[in-house]
């Protein structure tokens, strides 16, 4: 039988037992870290909306309309159009170059298979060319899904914004309308995270069709996977919530560095969960 706690209990002794997992996080996490402390992108635009006192109904709106009053410019289009893909294939060519080794030979220690010298090198030649174009087809998707959300999202936010300071009767309308938004909006990013995290170790597993492999698997668990990936956003979310309210300073930065090493050592759980549903597959047949 396969629980989550198993699955839970495996992922851990994994990251105990193969230290490159934290030290591969450590690392990146730190290079990442450091960046958003020299350019505090996120806290900042966060400490301008907190000033100008619009709530984030009001930004997103003014964020949706200042993009659409630049798509009515073609030339804009054009040029935004190339500099974006451009963007997007060196993202999926660098993350190509860590990913292929690093999940080589996760996939390795996942599978109890004993590690040998220049493994990390062995699978970047082995399997930089095809996580580059995962890469890349993730990026482009999810980008698509992304506008999607934007744009769904609009009927809600205004429908709530004008019900503001109007009493309750337009409660029922708007928690309705919210919590619909809400629901699909979230199955919707679900299913494309899960498909799109278990497409990489069905990958390194299935050489022929691994994407129908993960969906295949996925499919058959996925309300075990859906309850996993929604502990791990809420204890995501409320840790990023917190480090915002925080003053920025070198303990914080450390506390941040220490979070996200841990926080993302732990997506091993994406490889030992495939490893044991698709073996659990192979015992029913």
């Amino acid at each position: 039988m396969v629980t989550i706690g198993n699955i839970i209990g495996n992922t851990i002794g994994i990251i105990l037992k193969k230290p490159f997992i934290i030290v591969f996080w450590g690392v990146l996490m730190l290079a990442i870290n450091l960046v958003g402390y020299l350019l505090p992108v996120f806290r900042t635009l966060f400490e301008l909306g907190s000033i100008s006192g619009s709530n984030p109904f009001e930004a997103l709106m003014s964020f949706i309309q200042l993009i659409y009053s630049y798509l009515s410019d073609i030339k804009i289009v054009a040029i935004s159009v190339v500099v974006l893909v451009l963007v997007l294939i060196s993202i999926a060519v660098i993350s190509g170059a860590l990913m292929s080794g690093y999940l080589f030979k996760l996939n390795n220690a996942v599978s109890k298979k004993a590690g040998r010298r220049g493994e990390f090198s062995y699978g970047v030649r082995q399997y930089f060319n095809k996580i580059s174009l995962m890469n890349f087809n993730v990026l482009v998707i999810g980008l698509v899904i992304l506008t999607i959300i934007v744009v769904a999202s609009v009927p809600a936010l205004v429908i709530t914004s004008a019900s503001t300071g109007k009493g309750r009767e337009m409660l029922p309308t708007v928690l309705f309308v919210d919590v619909l938004t809400g629901v699909v909006l979230f199955f919707g990013l679900m299913f494309y995270r899960i498909y799109a995290f278990f497409w990489y170790p069905a990958a390194i597993n299935n050489g022929k069709k691994p994407f129908k492999e993960a969906k295949h698997i996925t499919n058959k668990h996925f309300w075990k996977i859906v309850l996993v990936f929604a502990i791990f956003d809420l204890v995501y979310i409320a840790f990023q919530m917190l480090f915002v309210k925080l003053n920025e300073n070198i303990y914080l930065l450390a506390l941040k560095w220490v979070f996200t090493s841990i926080f993302y050592a732990i997506t091993t759980y994406i490889f030992t969960a495939f490893k044991k549903y698709s073996n659990h597959e192979k015992t029913m047949v």
